[in-house]
């Protein structure tokens, strides 16, 4: 389940890479210590949450006073954790919420993905298939809105036949970059608690960390299934193997590094030795060197309100993460391409982030 927490507010802005431990955070991490024997006490954590609850509960009442279709399903996604909850009305949680973000833009692209994805914490929560198809109407060309078609199950025959209508497009976009504005202004209904502000985070760095980790939510889970199907396919399937790679390829240049990976995965699977393989590895070892030159960067959010507010900036503009992190590097002259020295660090490799369980208390 998600938790909005003091914790979440203040750690260090991370994009699509965010993991699912970080959306679950443990609610008896101990508060840092204060720096002087005058500053307050943290609150313990029991403390913490009842003040993000409230804080959470007072951002949705405003928020379903506005008749703004990004802003109501911001509000949406914030009031998942309130779905089984008596105590709210229904009009403030997630399906009324999503229903009048509907009526507000009907044909507004993030606002179907959002109503057509899973917002809500239970399965199958509040995923809207007409939404969905309304959405595949309008934006055929992106490679994220045949996802919603993907089978769940492991039926060869109906993968081949979405891969293949994939292939055809022209882009991906998952709306993430989107979704994290819209959430970014929603969240600027409110100050941000002091909670956050006593562990030296800034307002702008708080409401990144709050906007990337809910919309990293819901990420879609389909794509996973996609790379597997892929990574298995049989090298002299031809039509197979190359609907994959142009797939891999969007995937790629699209959407966020999450994506990007997965893309990677399949051509380094799929491509045999040759030129083509060659060029992709040359694309992945900038990828990776972009990651890393960000990661690097979002460590200052905290004490950079500029740095964050241009990358939220760059979001709004340049539409995905992956754009908007290579114009950042740029106004930052740092180049987007490694020095011919430089080699990826090794490391294990990562649990699927779109598939691994929260980590558990």
């Amino acid at each position: 389940m998600f938790r909005p927490s003091a914790l979440l507010f203040a750690l260090t802005a991370l994009p699509g890479v965010v993991c699912a431990q970080l959306l679950n955070p443990p609610p008896e991490a101990p508060a840092p210590a204060a720096a002087a024997p005058t500053a307050p006490a943290a609150p313990a954590p029991a403390d913490e949450e009842q003040v993000f609850t409230l804080f959470r509960h007072d951002l949705i009442n405003l928020l379903a006073l506005r008749a703004d279709a990004h802003l109501l399903v911001a509000a949406a996604q914030i009031a998942a954790p309130d779905e089984k909850d008596p105590t709210r009305l229904a009009a403030k949680k997630t399906p009324a919420l999503l229903k009048r973000a509907l009526q507000a833009g009907p044909q507004d692209p993030l606002v179907l993905w959002v109503a057509a994805s899973n917002p809500c914490v239970s399965k199958p929560g509040c995923a809207n298939p007409a939404a969905a198809k309304t959405l595949q109407s309008i934006d055929a060309d992106n490679v994220a809105v045949w996802l919603f078609s993907y089978p769940g199950d492991s039926n060869a025959e109906k993968s081949r036949a979405i891969i293949a209508r994939m292939a055809q497009a022209q882009r991906y976009d998952d709306y993430w970059a989107a979704d994290v504005v819209a959430l970014f202004h929603a969240l600027e209904t409110l100050p941000v608690p002091d909670e956050v502000r006593q562990r030296g985070v800034g307002a702008s760095a708080a409401r990144v960390n709050f906007a990337t980790s809910t919309a990293s939510v819901i990420l879609p889970q389909a794509l996973s299934r996609l790379g597997k199907f892929c990574i298995g396919a049989d090298p002299k399937d031809g039509a197979l193997v190359s609907d994959c790679v142009a797939v891999a390829r969007k995937l790629e240049t699209g959407g966020t590094f999450i994506s990007q990976g997965i893309g990677f995965e399949i051509e380094e699977a799929l491509l045999a030795p040759g030129v083509d393989r060659d060029v992709m590895q040359t694309r992945k070892r900038a990828g990776t060197w972009q990651k890393e030159k960000f990661l690097q960067l979002s460590s200052r959010f905290a004490r950079d309100p500029e740095l964050t507010q241009s990358y939220l900036r760059l979001l709004g503009s340049e539409q995905n993460e992956l754009a908007a992190v290579s114009v950042l590097l740029h106004e930052q002259n740092i180049a987007s391409d490694p020095p011919r020295d430089w080699q990826p660090p090794q490391a294990p490799k990562p649990p699927d982030p779109l598939s691994a369980p929260a980590a558990q208390p």
